[in-house]
């Protein structure tokens, strides 16, 4: 995907298997915590963090490929909501 890439393909084609790799790896954390492994916890939630942050700048330059451009702030404040989640959390 690249920079021209429209930003409904990047939302859905992309960010469901990095929801779903998220999701994974947010149990795997705490199934290494529940271990006792808590530095291989906070190495998942780091890791977990870059995949977003990964996604989060490609869906951020493909923000303004909408056919109806009030979609770019609605696309950047979503995206915003969850990198401050994603680091909460």
């Amino acid at each position: 995907m690249t920079r021209e890439t429209e930003l409904w393909k990047v939302w859905w084609i992309a960010g469901l298997p990095v929801s779903w790799l998220t999701i994974g790896l947010v149990l795997l954390a705490e199934g290494a915590r529940s271990a006792g492994h808590e530095a291989w916890g906070d190495a998942l939630d780091v890791a977990r963090f870059l995949l977003y942050l990964a996604w989060l700048r490609l869906a951020w330059r493909c923000s303004g490929n909408v056919s109806r451009p009030f979609w770019t702030p609605i696309a950047k404040g979503a995206l915003c909501a969850g990198l401050v989640l994603s680091a909460m959390f």
